[in-house]
Formats: structure tokens, C-alpha cells, sequence
């Protein structure tokens, strides 16, 4: 196995041991009188994060540390062997990404191993943590707004390119593309619930309006969400799976709103890859789909302070805490697009292309 081709062992290469204790500390049963693993509660995202850090490190002490593998789990660690582990990750992995790493083994070691004690491990997690230089972002010149604007650019251009019933496969990506920035640009949903959403399901209607009703088991945070689409977006959604959505094939095999060409639903991962690639393209850097919260927190904050509170249960989240903390963009920040929009004496909404601009403009002075 190539460096270059996989940095982790996959679960059924790990050694015995190692898949005996995973086990032990994630089982989990539907009795209630049944004694679970300490790690039983995690979600299955979570289990798969913990299991490719754990991976990773296994990985690495078959390529350096042959002999450890025997050991058990917990006589395997010190503090010489996760230097050298640091040390042996690809020059591109930031240090945000290696506490990460970090942090993941610490936390699977804590309930593989209960009676070890590895706080050390955490305490450099956190010090690489603290002295990681964030690469700097430019989702911030961005708001929901221009998303928006973006989402029914590209609609309008799907329509418009071909003025036939019968639109080409190009004309049906397009507007897929549109029509989820657009979506995600009023209501920022998480990746996971964004593939997941299917017609008659999630996706319901009411006379002429759709709306979303996403129930809890399907959230995060396992708090049903509900909300009412605008006429706007609608009608668009009507055209969507009236004339595009049956463009790609395979399309009538499902009910899942986002089709694929390739006879199944799109994955999360190609929904993120796709926004990446038209935003980068309209706004010359990438807006993932996380940012689209964040865009959509801060407009909100800086369009209506008053009620800023009511972002919270637009982004799904448990406390307005988390909203305040990960979300919000600075006050200062804020302040100082505040003055200079009166100065600009910006008042009207912008057009796409005028946003673009304005966003052009804003990446290119100098920091």
C-alpha cells in the first residue's frame, strides 16, 4: 500500500486486539437494562471520524513502528512516538487539522482504554491548536444575499440558453446548481439533511407554496425543522422537477430532490464539490456549504439585530451559544461594513453582476 494512495488502515486491518476494544466500547443495544460502551451515545458520524483518526495512527506505526502493533492498545503511546507522528503527516496538513487528529485518538483511547491516562495527549492537542495559523478566508466578503443572487443567475441562464421544452443534461445541471445555492442561501441547511431531502417527504406542498418539513431523526441535533418556502423559489422548484430534474436519468427510480446522472441520487460530497466549483467560478474563491450558515448568520445579524436570536433556529442549532460563538461575524466587522456601505450610499439591492463587483473589489485590496 502506497503512501500517496491511503494514509489509514481501514477497520478490518486493524489488529485483534484493537477491533475486540473498539467494539466493547462502541456497543450499544435497544434494552435499557443492557450495560452499553462508554462511546455507545456518538452518532455514526462521529464513530466513522474517531474510526479514521484511529486509522491514521495505525497506519503510521505499521510504516514506523511495526513491533508496537502487538502491544495493547494503551503501552503503544508516548509522548516520542505522537512527535514523530506529527512529524510524518503530509507537509499539507495544517495544524488545525493535526490537533484535530489529535483530539479525535485522544477521545477514542479514552473509551478504548478507560483505565489509561492520556490528558497529555489533549493538553498538545489544543497547544497545536492554539499556536495554528488559520489560513485566511474570504467567505466573509460574501452574504447571503449575493448567494441568492448567484443561485437565480444561474437558473435564469439554464432557461434561457435553450428556449425548448426538451432542455439538455447542461441546462438541467445548471439549474440544479441554481437552485441549491439558492435554497441554501435562504435556509442553510447542513450537508447531510440537504442530500437527504426527498419529494413527498421533506419536501412537501401546500396549495401553490412548497415547504420543508425535516423531522427530527433526520437533524443533527434531533430537533424537527420546518420551513415555509417563498412563492419565488416555489414557482422555481415547480420548473425544477416539472422540466430539469427528469433530464437526468434514472431520475423517476427516486425520490430524492437532487437526481444525478448516474441513475441515483447525488451524494453529499458531489453537492459540495458542485457549489464549490460555481461559486468559485462567479465569486473567484470556493463558498463551501458550511459557509452558507455562517453567510446567512451574519446577514442576518447585520440586517435585523433586534431579532437576531431567531438564527438560531434558522441554522437548527440547540443554543443561541453555539450560533453566537462559530456564526456571527465580529461586531467590529460589522461596524466597519456598516459605515462604509452609508458612505457608499449603497442602499439599493444589487444586482448579481454589481455584487460580484463589489466582492472583486473587496478581495483584491490589499490586507
Amino acid at each position: 500500500m502506497s503512501r500517496s494512495a491511503r494514509l489509514y488502515l481501514l477497520r478490518s486491518a486493524w489488529p485483534e486486539i484493537d477491533r475486540t476494544v473498539w467494539d466493547a466500547a462502541h456497543k450499544s443495544g435497544t434494552d435499557p437494562f443492557e450495560d452499553c460502551g462508554p462511546a455507545a451515545h456518538y452518532s455514526q458520524r462521529t464513530r466513522l471520524q474517531l474510526e479514521y483518526a484511529y486509522g491514521k495512527f495505525l497506519y503510521f506505526l505499521s510504516v514506523r513502528h511495526t513491533g508496537l502493533l502487538a502491544r495493547a492498545p494503551a503501552e503503544r503511546l508516548n509522548r516520542q512516538i505522537i512527535e514523530e507522528f506529527v512529524k510524518w503527516q503530509p507537509k499539507s496538513c495544517g495544524g488545525i487539522t493535526i490537533a484535530i487528529y489529535l483530539y479525535h485518538l485522544w477521545l477514542t483511547l479514552r473509551y478504548m482504554c478507560p483505565g489509561g491516562n492520556c490528558s497529555w495527549l489533549l493538553s498538545i492537542s489544543k497547544r497545536i491548536a492554539a499556536q495554528a495559523k488559520p489560513t485566511p478566508e474570504k467567505h466573509h466578503l460574501v452574504t447571503s444575499e449575493t448567494l441568492y443572487a448567484l443561485g437565480i443567475a444561474l437558473m435564469d441562464d439554464a432557461i434561457t440558453r435553450n428556449r425548448s421544452k426538451d432542455k439538455t443534461l447542461a441546462d438541467a445541471v445548471r439549474y440544479r446548481a441554481g437552485l441549491i445555492i439558492a435554497l441554501l442561501a435562504l435556509i442553510p441547511l447542513r450537508r447531510r439533511t440537504l442530500a437527504a431531502l426527498r419529494i413527498g417527504k421533506h419536501l412537501v406542498k401546500s396549495g401553490d407554496l412548497w415547504a420543508l418539513d425535516i423531522p427530527a431523526e433526520d437533524v443533527k441535533t434531533k430537533r424537527a425543522l420546518e420551513y415555509p418556502l417563498s412563492k419565488e423559489l416555489s414557482r422555481r422548484i415547480d420548473l425544477y422537477l416539472d422540466r430539469f430534474r427528469p433530464r437526468f436519468r434514472g431520475s423517476e427510480k427516486h425520490a430524492y430532490i437532487w437526481a444525478s446522472n448516474h441513475r441515483r441520487p447525488m451524494h453529499d460530497g458531489s453537492i459540495f464539490g458542485e457549489v464549490r466549483r460555481r461559486t468559485c467560478a462567479a465569486l473567484g474563491f470556493p463558498v463551501n456549504l458550511h459557509r452558507f450558515r455562517r453567510a446567512a448568520a451574519t446577514f442576518w445579524s447585520s440586517r435585523d439585530p433586534v431579532n437576531i436570536r431567531g438564527v438560531k433556529d434558522l441554522l437548527g442549532h440547540a443554543s443561541f451559544a453555539t450560533t453566537e460563538k462559530h456564526y456571527i461575524m465580529s461586531q467590529s466587522r460589522l461596524a466597519g461594513r456598516a459605515l462604509a456601505r452609508a458612505i457608499d450610499n449603497a442602499e439599493r439591492r444589487p444586482r448579481f453582476s454589481d455584487s460580484i463587483s463589489e466582492v472583486g473589489r473587496a478581495s483584491r485590496r490589499p490586507k
